[in-house]
């Protein structure tokens, strides 16, 4: 009898310990977004939404999102409040976190009024030099912000950017090329501001989990439905493109052997890391 009575106690004892884990194991994954246009306008908007809203299907979690204002987003995330913070560029400072593989190819661009001068024209990102350049909030690549003979100016967002373009208050602004084609039609303003074709820096997004157990376990199953994703197509459906998919070995690299497919076409080597 007191056999029996050792064995439900140790019975119960297992239950309450497991019950919580398993609670654990379920709870939603809280993600931060900075503001990008036409990427990230919402909790239900952008083409990254899109990409996590597919991630949850594919892996069954549960994911509650947040836009913010970048800095606010990098503060929340920092604090603790978030699981992820769900776009970060590759060649900024980190902050403490596990890195997952890059979804996304970022090309920053220069955006410049289309009447400027015929003595003065802007073919290179060598001819910034002299210039007044605007920068959102948004991180930016060393390349960039270590120029000393470029006067960059920060403002609150790429609207204010092209704002400031159209009015002549810049010479010339840096921003991701997508989504400031995006704004740029928005504002009404394809009449008025060009953008040269050659990026002044490229660079990878991926989304940064917290350092801990739990990041560790959330970024495997991440990188696994990203990989899927562009193996089989629905990343450069999502984002409507194939130039901006990162390269096939830089998701494959941190994967588990018996996870890499033989059917992946995958996407156009580069030197992005």
């Amino acid at each position: 009898m007191r056999k029996l009575s050792s064995i439900i106690l140790m019975a119960v004892f297992c239950l309450g310990v497991a019950m919580p884990c398993a609670r654990a194991e379920s709870a939603p994954v809280r993600i931060v977004l900075p503001y990008i246009p036409l990427m990230a306008e919402g909790p239900t908007e952008g083409f990254f939404i899109e990409m996590y809203q597919e991630i949850a299907i594919r892996t069954g979690q549960d994911f509650v999102m947040d836009v913010l204002p970048v800095r606010r987003a990098v503060q929340a995330f920092v604090s603790g409040e978030y699981d992820a913070l769900g776009a970060f560029p590759s060649l900024s400072k980190l902050p403490v976190s596990l890195a997952s593989a890059p979804y996304y190819r970022r090309d920053n661009m220069i955006f410049y009024k289309s009447d400027r001068p015929s003595a003065n024209p802007i073919t290179h990102p060598d001819d910034l030099a002299g210039l007044h350049v605007g920068l959102s909030a948004y991180h930016y690549p060393s390349v960039i912000t270590n120029r000393q003979d470029v006067n960059f100016e920060r403002v609150p967002s790429d609207q204010s950017l092209l704002n400031m373009l159209a009015y002549d208050r810049l010479d010339a602004a840096i921003i991701e090329r997508f989504s400031g084609f995006h704004l740029r039609d928005q504002l009404g303003l394809s009449d008025v501001i060009d953008v040269l074709d050659v990026a002044v820096a490229t660079e990878n997004v991926f989304t940064l989990f917290q350092a801990n157990r739990t990041g560790i376990d959330n970024r495997a199953v991440f990188n696994q439905a990203v990989y899927d994703m562009l193996c089989d197509g629905t990343l450069a459906t999502l984002f409507g493109r194939q130039d901006v998919l990162p390269e096939l070995s830089l998701l494959e690299r941190d994967l588990p052997a018996e996870s890499k497919r033989t059917d992946c076409a995958g996407s156009e080597p580069n030197s992005i890391q």
